[in-house]
C-alpha cells in the first residue's frame, strides 16, 4: 500500500468517527428532553393541572342522592350583581311611560292675519291637534307677545304681536307649557311683556322663560306627570339688548350668556326632580347646524345632570344626538309662521320625547308650513325629509318611522 493510499484511509476513519460521535451526541441530547418533560408531565399530573373544567364538589343530601354543584368563584360574582340588575330591570319594567310633545317657534302676526280671520284661529293646528292632544304633555315656543300696545322697542329689527286668540287656540289644540323666552320678549317692551304674562295666566298656561322680576324669570316650573316629577328651565341666548334680562326691579327674561349663572341656576333648582329639561333659544338664524358654543353647553349641562336639552331660534332645523345618552333637539324650527316660508323655513314637525325609567327615547314626525297651516309630509317626501335630518345629526339613524336612533 503506497503512502497516498494510506493517508486517505486514516482520514476516511477520522470523518467517520466524527460522525459517529454527532450522532451520538444528538442522541443523549434528545434522551435528556425527553426525560425532562416525562418528569414534568407527571409532576403535572399528580397537581391535576392537565384538568380545563374544574370538577365540582358532590354533597349528599340525607338519604336522597341529590347532587349540587359547588358554585365556582366567578359564578358567585355574577349572582350577586343579578340581583341589583333585576331589581333595576323590575323597576324599568313598572316604570311609567310618559309622552311629551315639544314644537318650535309659533306667531300668530303679519301675513297670518288675514287667513286666521278668514278661516279661524283653529285652522293652522287642524292636522297636529290629534297628536298633540294625545300626549300626555304638550310645550311649545310662543316666538310673539300678546297685546295690543303699539309703542315698539327700537333695538329691534322685527316686531311680533299676536292677538290673544292665539293662545286660545294653542289650549285648544293640547298645549300645555309656553315658552316665552326669546328674542321677541319684549318686542312691545315691558307694557308688552305685562300684557303677555296676564294673557297667559289667563288661559291657565303653565310658562317659562319670562317673568316681572329676575326671580320670576330664573324661576324653572315643576311638573308632575303619572308620579314623576319634571323640572322645566329656559334660558335666552340671543337678545337685542342687555336691557331685556331681567332684574329685581325689572320685568324681562333669563340671561343665557352666563354658563356659570345657567349651571348655578339648575343645581339650585332642580332638587328631587326624576327629570330635569332645558330649553335654550339660542344658534343662528338660518343654519341647519349648530354653533360652536352650543357643544360646549350640552357638555356642560351633561354634568350638571340635565336629561334632555331642547333649542328653537334659528328658524330652520337642525340635527339631533344623544350626548352621553342626553338626548339634544338643537332646533325644532318655525312651527306655525306666515306664508313667506318655504324651503327649510318651512319644514317643521313634532317632537316626541319619551320617558321611561331611565330611558328617554325621541321620535319627529315631520310636517310642512303651507299657507299658514301645519300639514303632514307623506310617503317619499317625508321619507327624503327624514334621511334630511339625519345627515345633519350627530352619531343617529332616523327610521321612517321617525325614531332617533342612537348609534
Amino acid at each position: 500500500m503506497d503512502r497516498k493510499t494510506k493517508f486517505k484511509r486514516i482520514r476516511r476513519r477520522r470523518r467517520n468517527r466524527q460522525i459517529f460521535i454527532g450522532l451520538l451526541t444528538l442522541l443523549v441530547s434528545c434522551f435528556i428532553i425527553l426525560l425532562v418533560q416525562w418528569k414534568d408531565y407527571q409532576a403535572l399530573k399528580s397537581l391535576n393541572l392537565h384538568i380545563k373544567k374544574p370538577v365540582p364538589a358532590l354533597v349528599e343530601n340525607g338519604n336522597n342522592k341529590t347532587k349540587t354543584h359547588k358554585i365556582i368563584k366567578n359564578q358567585e360574582v355574577k349572582n350577586k350583581n343579578s340581583a341589583p340588575k333585576k331589581e333595576a330591570e323590575k323597576q324599568q319594567k313598572a316604570s311609567p311611560e310618559i309622552n311629551i310633545i315639544f314644537a318650535g317657534d309659533t306667531m300668530f302676526d303679519w301675513d297670518l292675519r288675514p287667513i286666521l280671520e278668514k278661516n279661524g284661529y283653529d285652522y293652522p293646528f287642524v292636522y297636529v291637534k290629534d297628536k298633540v292632544q294625545r300626549a300626555d304633555y304638550a310645550f311649545v315656543n310662543a316666538e310673539t307677545v300678546f297685546t295690543d300696545k303699539t309703542e315698539k322697542d327700537p333695538s329691534q329689527l322685527f316686531w311680533i304681536k299676536s292677538d290673544p286668540r292665539g293662545l286660545q287656540a294653542l289650549n285648544k289644540t293640547g298645549f300645555d307649557m309656553l315658552n316665552l323666552g326669546n328674542n321677541h320678549t319684549l318686542d312691545y317692551l315691558r307694557p308688552g311683556l305685562n300684557d303677555t304674562l296676564q294673557y297667559v295666566e289667563q288661559y291657565g298656561f303653565d310658562y317659562i322663560g319670562a317673568g316681572r322680576n329676575e326671580e320670576e324669570a330664573y324661576a324653572s316650573k315643576e311638573i308632575e306627570i303619572k308620579g314623576k316629577k319634571f323640572r322645566f328651565f329656559s334660558f335666552v341666548h340671543f337678545l337685542p339688548d342687555v336691557n331685556w334680562i331681567a332684574k329685581n326691579d325689572r320685568s324681562g327674561i333669563p340671561n343665557g350668556y352666563d354658563l356659570e349663572l345657567i349651571k348655578k341656576t339648575i343645581l339650585e333648582q332642580k332638587g328631587d326632580s326624576d327629570y330635569t329639561i332645558v330649553y335654550f333659544h339660542w344658534g343662528k338664524e338660518k343654519q341647519n347646524i349648530p354653533v360652536d358654543y352650543q357643544y360646549e353647553y350640552v357638555k356642560e349641562l351633561q354634568k350638571t345632570g340635565v336629561d334632555l336639552i331642547i333649542g328653537s331660534h334659528p328658524h330652520w332645523l337642525q340635527g339631533f344626538q344623544y350626548y352621553n345618552g342626553m338626548p339634544v333637539a338643537y332646533s325644532l324650527g318655525n312651527f306655525l309662521f306666515p306664508p313667506y316660508v318655504k324651503n327649510e323655513s318651512a319644514q317643521t314637525g313634532l317632537l316626541k320625547v319619551t320617558f321611561k325609567g331611565d330611558q328617554i327615547k325621541m321620535n319627529f314626525d315631520p310636517y310642512i308650513i303651507s299657507k299658514g297651516q301645519i300639514i303632514p309630509v307623506e310617503n317619499a317626501e317625508r321619507d327624503q325629509f327624514l334621511r334630511y335630518l339625519q345627515s345633519i345629526s350627530f352619531d343617529v339613524e332616523i327610521s321612517n318611522t321617525g325614531d332617533i336612533i342612537p348609534k
